[in-house]
C-alpha cells in the first residue's frame, strides 16, 4: 500500500481536509435531503483486495424516514457500492464510488439502488448519474 494512502488509513482524522469532504457532504446533501431530514455521513479509507477503498455510510438507519416502506423494511441506509482510491505523485488522489440506498425486507431479502456516482480529481468532487441531473444543465 502506498505511503499516502496508508497515512489516510492510519490517520482517519485527516480525511476531511485531505479529501475535501466538506465538498462531498454538500453534493450528498443535494441528492439525499428531503424535507425535515438531513443525512450525516461517515467516511473511511480501507485496504481492498487489490486497491484501496473509499467508504461512506449514513450514520442513521433510515427505516423511520422511508414512508410506507417503513412497514416492510428492517434496515435502510445510504452507503458505498463499489469504490476505488488511488494516488499518484503527479495526479494526487483520485476516488470514484457509487452512493447506494441499501435496504432489507422483514422476511429476509435485501437489495439496493444507486443514488449517484461521485468522482474526486484535482482536489474537486463531481457528481453524475442522479435524478434530475439533466434538468440542471
Amino acid at each position: 500500500m502506498q505511503t499516502e494512502i496508508q497515512n489516510l488509513i492510519d490517520h482517519p482524522e485527516t480525511l476531511r481536509e485531505v479529501l475535501k469532504l466538506k465538498q462531498l457532504d454538500g453534493l450528498i446533501r443535494k441528492v439525499t435531503t428531503v424535507w425535515g431530514q438531513t443525512i450525516t455521513m461517515r467516511y473511511r479509507v480501507s485496504e481492498g483486495r487489490s486497491e484501496a477503498r473509499f467508504d461512506s455510510e449514513s450514520e442513521q438507519d433510515l427505516v423511520g424516514s422511508s414512508g410506507i416502506f417503513a412497514k416492510v423494511l428492517t434496515k435502510c441506509k445510504i452507503d458505498t457500492f463499489n469504490s476505488c482510491l488511488t494516488y499518484t505523485p503527479n495526479g494526487g488522489y483520485k476516488i470514484w464510488f457509487t452512493l447506494h440506498l441499501s435496504y432489507q425486507h422483514f422476511n429476509g431479502g435485501s437489495n439496493g439502488m444507486g443514488i449517484a456516482s461521485f468522482w474526486f480529481e484535482n482536489g474537486k468532487w463531481t457528481m453524475s448519474d442522479y435524478k434530475d441531473e439533466n434538468e440542471e444543465k
